[in-house]
């Protein structure tokens, strides 16, 4: 092997250790939410009691429960929702979740490295691709306003809806849904 692929090898090494961090960092703070038949989705401890999900993926408001990130379950209910804008609030009276570390949001832009985060279960899991398009204030074909809407180039996979989108440090630069759009990350007051 020459000097010049071991130094390659090094440096996609110490981007996949970086990148491995981001997702266990950030997947800290999200948490799997069993409120519909088959898998369930994901969610983002936003302050302490307080998930924020994507309302699409809420089919009950009853006997909702939640997979902690060390596994233990625990209950939580709706707090309120809001469908024009695909996002909904739980409540939860579990302590010591720990809430995620928002970032610069207005940072990305075309071409920025992504992840989507999602606990489709009791094991976090990541999807690695690029912003692909970046626009301002927007409505929801259900007459909702986003902040920003940003386009991805990665697979939101089943149960990854409601979860965060990371900046490659491992802070929340959106949220995901596969409701409003096809492959899309929100940004509303983030």
């Amino acid at each position: 092997m020459s000097s010049s692929s071991a130094g390659a090898a090094g440096v996609l090494a110490a981007l996949s250790d970086d990148l491995a961090a981001a997702v266990e960092r950030a997947g800290r703070s999200v948490v799997a939410i069993h409120a519909r038949r088959r898998i369930p989705s994901s969610g983002i401890v936003w302050r302490p009691g307080v998930i924020v999900a994507a309302s699409h993926t809420i089919s009950r408001e009853e006997d909702i429960t939640l997979t902690l990130p060390d596994g233990a379950t625990a209950p939580a209910v709706l707090a309120g929702r809001d469908d024009t804008i695909d996002l909904a609030v739980l409540r939860t009276e579990v302590a010591g979740l720990e809430p995620a570390e928002r970032g610069a949001a207005a940072a990305l832009r075309p071409g920025s490295v992504v992840l989507a985060i999602g606990r489709p279960g009791a094991s976090v899991t990541a999807s690695l691709g690029l912003v692909s398009a970046v626009g301002g204030e927007w409505r929801t074909w259900q007459g909702g306003r986003i902040d920003r809407f940003v386009r991805l180039d990665l697979s939101i996979y089943d149960g990854f809806s409601g979860g965060p989108l990371i900046d490659t440090g491992g802070p929340i630069v959106g949220i995901n849904s596969s409701g409003l759009a096809r492959r899309t990350a929100t940004q509303r007051g983030i």
